[in-house]
C-alpha cells in the first residue's frame, strides 16, 4: 500500500494535476485520498462525480455538473484548494474529445496549483493524446495490516457477541494470509460469510475464505480451483520432497519476510507418470494453507477464453490478484515448450518466461512435467524454479506406505495383510497401479459378499503388466535425464 500512497503524495508534491488511479475500490481508496487532502493540501475540500448525480461537494449535488466537461470547469474555476474524484470517467473519455480537450486544459491550468483532479476507474485504458498529461497509478490491493485491523474488529464484534474464538496466534495469521489477494469488500464478505451463524469460530473455517478466491477464478475459463482434499499423510515416501516443503511452510508469513527471506517462486516434479507428481502439487496447498488453483493448457489452447495468449495472459493475471496461493501446472511440457513450431506457442512462452521473473505476487508455481525433454532450457535455469524433483518408481519402504494408505483409507483391516511381501512382489509398479489393484481386488471382494484379502489381489498382480515394464526404455531415458540434473524426491534406495 505504501508505494500507492507514496506515488500520489509523490505526485502531487511535483505538482501533478490529474491522477489516474485503477482500482475497484471506491470507497477505500475516497478514504485514503481524504487523509491524504488533509495531509499533504492541508484542506478538507473533497468533491465527487458520477454520471447520475454530477458534482457532489459538502454532500450536496452542484446543479448543471453531470456533463463532465462542465463538472471539469467548474472546479477549475474554484478559488479554493481542493480534489475532486471522478467516477468511472474512462468509457465517456474514450467517446468525447471534448472531455479530452478539457482535460489537457485542465492540466495547463492546475499544474502546481495544489488543485488535483483523480480519475478513479478499475479500466486502467486511456487514449494516447492524453497519456502525456497524467500520471497513472494501480492502487495495492489491502495489504497484511489492512487485513489484519479487519479480522480483529469481527473477532472483537464476536467475542461480544459470546461466541467462542478457538485459533492460536498462527491461526489468527493463517486467516489473514488466507484473505490477501481480496478487495477489503472481498475480504468483508468472506469473513462474514465464514462467520455468520457459527458458535464457536475455528481454523477449519478458513476453507470458506479459500471459497471465495474460488468466485474470482471461475470467470476465468481455464483455471480451476481444487478444494483441500489431500495431506502429507495421503501421500507414501518423497522424505525428501516432503521435508523441503515442510522447511518451507511459513515462507508467505510476514516473519519469513521480516526475517530477510524472498518468498518461494516454484516446483518442478519430473519423473514416472503414477508415482506422485500431482499429488505432490495438490498436498502443497493443504501444507501451507493456501489456495490451489490448476491452469489447463489444453483449455487455454481450446480458444474458448479468446485467443490462447490471451487467455493465458488473462489467467495470470487473475492468479496475481488472488494471491498468495499455489497455481498448479500439470503436464506443463504440453503447452509450454519450444518444441512446436507456431507463433502463438512461441508467445505463450516468452511471456510465461518474463512473468516467471518477473512477477512480484505471491503465487508458487507447482508444475509437473512426463517428457522434462520438451521443456526449453529457459524454464529450467536456477531462478525459474527453486528445486527440481525426480520422482521415480516407488521404493520397497515406499510401497509398504502405499499399500498401508490406500488399504485404510478404502476401510480395510490392514493387520489382516502382511504388508512387506505385498511390497517386495510389486517391485517395479508405481503408486496409482498399486492403488488400482486394490480397487479391482475390492471389486471383487464385494462382488462375492465379502472383505478384501490378499488372495485377491494376488489374482490381480500375476495378471498385470505393470508401467516399467511396457515403457522400460522411456523410463531408463527419464532417469539418466534426472541423475545430474534433479533432487530425488525419495530418500529411500533400495527398490
Amino acid at each position: 500500500m505504501n508505494n500507492a500512497i507514496n506515488h500520489i503524495k509523490n505526485s502531487i508534491a511535483s505538482g501533478q494535476p490529474i491522477l489516474q488511479i485503477v482500482s475497484y475500490e471506491e470507497k477505500r481508496v475516497e478514504n485514503y485520498m481524504a487523509k491524504i487532502a488533509e495531509q499533504v493540501l492541508k484542506t478538507d475540500n473533497l468533491l465527487f462525480w458520477d454520471i447520475n448525480n454530477g458534482i457532489t461537494e459538502n454532500n450536496q449535488t452542484v446543479n448543471q455538473t453531470q456533463d463532465p466537461v462542465q463538472a471539469i470547469d467548474y472546479f477549475m474555476n474554484k478559488n479554493t484548494v481542493g480534489i475532486i474524484i471522478f467516477r468511472d470517467l474512462n468509457p465517456l473519455i474514450r467517446q468525447s474529445p471534448e472531455i479530452i480537450r478539457k482535460l489537457r486544459e485542465a492540466y495547463k491550468k492546475l499544474k502546481n496549483s495544489k488543485k488535483l483532479i483523480i480519475l478513479l476507474s478499475p479500466d486502467d485504458y486511456f487514449p494516447d493524446s492524453i497519456k502525456k498529461e497524467i500520471d497513472i497509478i494501480h492502487f495495492d490491493l489491502p495489504d497484511y495490516d489492512e487485513l489484519k485491523n479487519l479480522f480483529f474488529k469481527f473477532l472483537d464484534s464476536i467475542e461480544k457477541s459470546g461466541r467462542r474464538i478457538n485459533l492460536d496466534e498462527k491461526q489468527k495469521k493463517t486467516f489473514i494470509i488466507a484473505a490477501q489477494g481480496l478487495t477489503l469488500d472481498e475480504a468483508y464478505r468472506a469473513f462474514m460469510k465464514a462467520f455468520q451463524g457459527k458458535n464457536s469460530i475455528s481454523i477449519d473455517l478458513v476453507s470458506k475464505i479459500h471459497l471465495e478466491k474460488k468466485q474470482l477464478i471461475l470467470k476465468e475459463g481455464v483455471l480451476e480451483y481444487y478444494p483441500h482434499k489431500f495431506t502429507m499423510d495421503d501421500m507414501g515416501g518423497l522424505d525428501n520432497l516432503k521435508d523441503w516443503l515442510k522447511k518451507r511452510e511459513r515462507a508467505f508469513s510476514k516473519e519469513a519476510k521480516q526475517f530477510g527471506l524472498e518468498r518461494p517462486r516454484g516446483m518442478l516434479t519430473m519423473g514416472i507418470s503414477g508415482c506422485g507428481k500431482s499429488l505432490s502439487s495438490k498436498i502443497i496447498a493443504s501444507l501451507w494453507d493456501l489456495p490451489l488453483f490448476r491452469l489447463d493448457m489444453n483449455l487455454v489452447y481450446s480458444g474458448m477464453g479468446g485467443s490462447p495468449e490471451l487467455a493465458f495472459s488473462r489467467a495470470l493475471k487473475t492468479m496475481d490478484s488472488v494471491a498468495p496461493a499455489i497455481l498448479w501446472i500439470d503436464e506443463i511440457e504440453s503447452g509450454i515448450t519450444d518444441k512446436h513450431t507456431d507463433s502463438e506457442s512461441s508467445r505463450i512462452l516468452g511471456y510465461f518466461l518474463t512473468w516467471m521473473q518477473e512477477h512480484t505476487s505471491e503465487i508458487f508455481i507447482a508444475a509437473t512435467a512426463n517428457r522434462i525433454d520438451m521443456l526449453p532450457a529457459e524454464i529450467l535455469r536456477r531462478g525459474r524454479f527453486d528445486q527440481i524433483f525426480f520422482i521415480d518408481l516407488p521404493t520397497r519402504k515406499e510401497r509398504e506406505e502405499i499399500f498401508t494408505i490406500h488399504l485404510k483409507d478404502k476401510g480395510n483391516d490392514v493387520s489382516l495383510f502382511n504388508i512387506p511381501q505385498l511390497a517386495q512382489i510389486t517391485k517395479g509398479w508405481s503408486g496409482s497401479e498399486i492403488e488400482q489393484v486394490i480397487i479391482s481386488g475390492m471389486y471383487e471382494a464385494f462382488n462375492q459378499n465379502r472383505k478384501l484379502n490378499e488372495d485377491d489381489l494376488f489374482v490381480i498382480f500375476g495378471n498385470s503388466v505393470p508401467l516399467s515394464t511396457t515403457m522400460e526404455e522411456q523410463i531408463k531415458k527419464i532417469r539418466s535425464w534426472a541423475h545430474k540434473r534433479a533432487v530425488n524426491a525419495s530418500k529411500d534406495k533400495e527398490y
